[in-house]
């Protein structure tokens, strides 16, 4: 349970390297594009397909980002920080009640991982 948590940061270091390398110059390409598009009709076309190539990377990449700040990983940081916590009686109900719930979120992020198109 920790190992997951450990990992987090991480995890949110290589999405911000990915959004500073890569996300960002995309979208000054795709803002450059918008605007010299107008040139001439087959360049529009060419140019309007690069452009919506740009924003679908951009789309996902955006919702990548959304799950992997889900709460999820707060949650769990707050449990493993008093182990105190598991030992408590009536505090196993609400653990049980998380990692069901933890469960729920781990089958949606496999389909949304492998959905295609929405």
């Amino acid at each position: 349970m920790t190992s997951a948590v450990d990992n987090t940061p991480a995890d949110l270091t290589a999405a911000d390297d990915f959004e500073t390398t890569y996300l960002q110059p995309l979208k000054i390409i795709d803002a450059v594009l918008e605007k010299i598009a107008d040139v001439h009709p087959y360049a529009k076309m060419a140019l309007g397909v690069l452009s919506a190539a740009s924003k679908i990377i951009i789309a996902q990449a955006q919702r990548d980002q959304s799950i992997l700040s889900l709460k999820l990983a707060e949650v769990y940081r707050f449990i493993a920080q008093d182990d105190s916590l598991g030992k408590i009686e009536s505090m196993r109900d609400i653990v049980g009640k998380i990692v069901h719930q933890t469960l729920e979120c781990a089958r949606f992020i496999r389909d949304y991982s492998e959905t295609k198109s929405f």
